[in-house]
């Protein structure tokens, strides 16, 4: 019997704001904006979607939040993170392997990728194959998923038209892959797909976890990076390595935005503190690192809290007694 996917909500892991806001953008001119602007724009939007605007103004209303949250403005970040719903599942979405029964009880694995719009009425519309298999297989999810509805993505409370990447995994009964099949797969993905963001992300992704000294590391990260720009990890993964390799300032500049946009993420934090440090700037990166400290997760293993407390004594050993003694805050 095929494996079916029952549920192709999207799931709760995948839902990274930062990457959605980066791919609703990407057929648009970006709005920018200075530091000084975005109070003032952030406030405006908030009230046009206190009332009942129409698509055209929830757009901009995003892209607006989104300007206010790249130029440094938390509370435009937060709002976005609390405001912006997932779309939900509400019919449809059975889908069943591309592959032949017999290869799927052979233990044959697939994976699809479909870049789509979300309507406002719930529909998927507008789907491109970014990674597919077979043709009549493949063409069969997608006739599935545009007869799916769902609850639309929202702002607020109003629904959005938004581009979404849709990734069907399925796998034979009682099918599991090894790490290092992972990773083999990973390969074969970037090999077949070499435009896919997800194939590089998952393949820089196994290879942190399994061979971060493998050659092919550094470009696998680049190119999700440069395919992906809204992933904080793939930015914060390119510019550690930039920090491993002197170049603080470059680091900074790679980092800066997830700083922003991710400002309660540990890792993100450590990061621009050694970028920071390395600048000679050190009451930032102590401060900055303190920041991570204090907001490490209480699961987190021992040997990773040990870790990011020892950097911060680090910094505080470093910096001179009188820099201790001011409250200069982080450069933005």
């Amino acid at each position: 019997m095929d494996e079916v996917l029952r549920d192709a909500s999207p799931r709760k892991g995948s839902w990274d704001v930062a990457a959605l806001l980066a791919d609703a953008s990407a057929d648009k001119p970006p709005v920018e904006l200075e530091p000084a602007q975005a109070p003032g724009v952030f406030a405006e939007a908030v009230q046009l979607l206190k009332g009942t605007p129409s698509q055209e103004e929830v757009q901009r209303a995003l892209g607006d939040l989104s300007a206010a949250c790249e130029a440094g403005l938390q509370a435009s970040c937060s709002f976005l993170h609390e405001s912006l719903s997932r779309p939900k599942l509400i019919s449809g979405g059975r889908f069943v392997s591309p592959h032949p029964r017999a290869l799927v009880e052979r233990g044959m694995f697939a994976l699809l990728i479909f870049r789509c719009r979300f309507d406002t009425d719930g529909r998927v519309r507008d789907c491109k194959v970014i990674e597919g298999g077979p043709v009549d297989g493949t063409q069969r999810a997608l006739d599935e998923l545009y007869a799916s509805l769902y609850r639309p993505p929202t702002l607020a409370g109003h629904p959005l038209s938004i581009p979404y990447t849709f990734h069907l995994r399925f796998t034979p009964p009682k099918g599991e892959l090894t790490r290092e099949e992972e990773l083999a797969w990973a390969r074969q993905r970037v090999s077949q797909h070499p435009k896919s963001a997800s194939a590089w992300m998952t393949l820089a992704q196994w290879l942190a976890v399994q061979s971060p000294q493998d050659r092919l590391y550094p470009q696998a990260v680049a190119r999700a990076h440069s395919l992906s720009p809204g992933s904080w990890w793939a930015a914060t993964e390119v510019a550690w390595q930039q920090v491993q390799s002197g170049e603080y300032a470059a680091a900074l500049i790679t980092v800066r935005p997830s700083m922003r946009r991710e400002w309660a993420n540990s890792y993100v934090l450590e990061t621009a503190a050694a970028a920071y440090f390395g600048l000679g700037q050190c009451l930032e990166a102590l401060k900055v690192q303190e920041r991570a400290v204090e907001l490490m997760l209480k699961a987190w293993p021992q040997p990773e809290q040990e870790r990011f407390q020892r950097k911060a004594q680090e910094y505080r050993t470093a910096c001179p007694p009188e820099a201790l003694t001011t409250s200069t805050p982080p450069a933005e």
